[in-house]
């Protein structure tokens, strides 16, 4: 398959290939499928049969699961480097989440077979599929702890650190969130509707804390949106 420009710093911060010598990093890369997806399409859906497993080496995706009632929360989202859908290579269950892709993205992927073979070859890739299942239980575990303790406006501004951390890219106004991102895609990561994110929102703009455009968002002062994602005395702006 083609070798993609950054591949080399792409997979250094790969948690599926994690203490795999650099070439056998590449091993695995060249022995997987190359595959090219444009934004808003799916690179697997919740319920499909599980078969295939991917890592980002360009592009945005983010990982939805459907309730019962229909309604879609956005469990995170993932850039370069991540490796989706690992239960393929632990377990025959379906994809419990679907992966829908934001930004056009490249991706090198393998069939449950031949992921299995790369396994016994190199063990320390099941052990690192392990950590990452734990890793995203622990998270999802959080993030219900979340909506359960913390009020609205705390649970925004936590997952607004969390993107500037995963995506943050410098301008001369602050730290923007490299992707685009809708207020609706806040409410479904918090657990809230469009309508409160709105109010938030336009009160920190107010504030000189974040500027917005179309699906952007811009952090203008850390520390204050720090303070309200902690929830310190000091800064109570908002209350019920």
């Amino acid at each position: 398959m083609p070798m993609h420009k950054d591949l080399e710093t792409i997979l250094s911060h790969c948690k599926f290939l994690k203490g795999l010598t650099p070439e056998e990093k590449i091993s695995v890369i060249e022995n997987g499928r190359s595959t090219h997806k444009p934004a808003d399409e799916y690179l697997f859906h919740q319920g499909e049969p599980s078969d295939t497993m991917y890592i980002l080496l360009s592009g945005r995706i983010k990982l939805t699961q459907l309730t019962d009632s229909g309604q879609q929360v956005i469990v995170d989202y993932f850039g370069p480097g991540a490796g989706l859908g690992i239960v393929v290579g632990l377990s025959k269950m379906p994809y419990p989440l679907s992966a829908e892709i934001v930004e056009d993205c490249e991706a090198v992927s393998w069939q449950r077979e031949d992921l299995h073979k790369l396994m016994l070859r190199y063990p320390q890739m099941a052990l690192n599929g392990l950590d990452m299942l734990a890793e995203r239980f622990r998270v999802l575990q959080l993030r219900f702890q979340e909506i359960a303790t913390q009020r609205v406006e705390q649970r925004i501004a936590r997952t607004l650190m969390r993107l500037v951390k995963q995506f943050g890219a410098k301008t001369e106004d602050g730290i923007r969130i490299d992707m685009p991102l809708a207020r609706q895609d806040l409410a479904q990561m918090t657990g809230t509707n469009v309508y409160q994110v709105s109010r938030i929102v336009s009160k920190w703009e107010q504030d000189g804390l974040i500027k917005t455009g179309r699906k952007r968002f811009t952090l203008l002062q850390a520390h204050g949106m720090v303070a309200i994602a902690e929830d310190l005395p000091e800064v109570t702006p908002y209350k019920h």
